[in-house]
């Protein structure tokens, strides 16, 4: 049995406490984070009255606390100081991305972890998704022969943007602003999917409604090792709500689309060259899904797991630090290559 904290008001407290909770070979034993109604209320619910410690320290609780394992939910540039004192302590880490706020923090923590010997993992959600791994098998047996182009249009309205919120998450020196906080997900969903991306050019575009100035669109124009190549763009005050991936092979496409939700309800359509068409519709949708629960809490438990187990077995996971390196390092050539402002 695993014990494990969780830190993190945020989605540490509705995404990443049920998922650990529900698993087996893992006891969730404290939580660090606000004191709220909503924590006590999840507490409950979950039945963790008599089991888990809570704290508003999280030093105090690693100092309190026999941990194995802790999962963060915090903000990047916190979440390196967190990690960098957990790894020192030999406790595995499940991390959110991005890993850290700065570069080279984020190789700090890769050579601490692997000097530690510790597993680590990064919560990259999207190629979790049943129909995103079925589009990566086709693409892998190229059912459709070699993919020639990748587009990525994603489009909605951040809550921080949407309220004009001053936060970390319109930051982009805090590892906020649309690139990091948001298409940190796409930069390593689409080396899952088509392989090393070796050059790239961005724009990005802002608005007053960021507070803090970071970036609300991004647009980026990739090249791939295998000679595929990418348009790619992500706005976060946009007035439609989409998440459209268009995968171009030789010999038909590939595409995954959902205008509804997160990760659930996402459509695989397939067209070969004849113009057959495949549809099919995503299955990852959380039983029992009530208005307080989010829809990431089912895929986050399908990473919880890959961590436990390789916790448990001494091994380590996939998506790691070294994705969540890789991720800060594209995040780093895009903010150095910007083409317009």
């Amino acid at each position: 049995m695993l014990n494990i904290g969780i830190i993190g008001s945020g989605f540490g407290l509705y995404g990443l406490l049920p998922a650990f909770h529900s698993l087996p070979n893992c006891q969730v034993v404290a939580f660090c984070g606000k004191q709220s109604p909503r924590l006590l209320n999840s507490i409950k619910e979950l039945s963790l009255e008599s089991t888990i410690q809570l704290y508003q320290d999280w030093q105090e609780m690693f100092n309190c606390q026999q941990l194995d394992a802790v999962a963060i939910a915090v903000p990047p540039f916190a979440q390196y100081q967190i990690a960098k004192m957990a790894l020192e302590k030999n406790m595995h880490v499940f991390a959110e991305k991005p890993l850290t706020a700065q570069l080279t923090h984020a190789y700090d923590l890769v050579d601490l972890a692997t000097r530690k010997k510790v597993t680590h993992g990064m919560d990259f959600l999207f190629p979790e998704i049943d129909v995103w791994q079925m589009a990566k098998k086709m693409l892998d047996e190229k059912k459709f022969g070699p993919i020639c182009h990748v587009t990525v249009n994603w489009d909605f309205r951040s809550y921080d943007v949407r309220q004009k919120i001053s936060s970390w998450k319109t930051d982009s020196n805090l590892g906020g602003g649309a690139l990091a906080f948001y298409f940190s997900h796409a930069l390593y969903y689409l080396e899952y999917l088509v392989g090393t991306i070796i050059s790239l050019k961005s724009c990005f575009s802002y608005s007053p409604d960021s507070l803090n100035g970071g970036e609300v669109g991004v647009d980026l124009n990739l090249e791939f090792a295998g000679g595929a190549t990418s348009i790619a763009r992500i706005s976060c005050n946009s007035d439609q709500m989409r998440h459209q991936l268009i995968l171009t092979c030789q010999s038909g496409q590939i595409s995954l689309e959902n205008h509804q939700n997160i990760t659930e309800n996402f459509i695989l359509k397939n067209v070969d060259n004849h113009g057959c068409e495949t549809i099919i519709a995503s299955r990852d949708c959380t039983p029992g899904k009530g208005a307080d629960n989010d829809e990431r809490v089912l895929i986050v438990k399908r990473l919880a797991k890959k961590f436990i187990d390789a916790c448990l077995q001494g091994q380590q996971m996939i998506p790691s630090f070294v994705e969540g390196v890789r991720v800060q390092e594209l995040i780093e050539q895009a903010r150095k290559k910007s083409q317009c402002k």
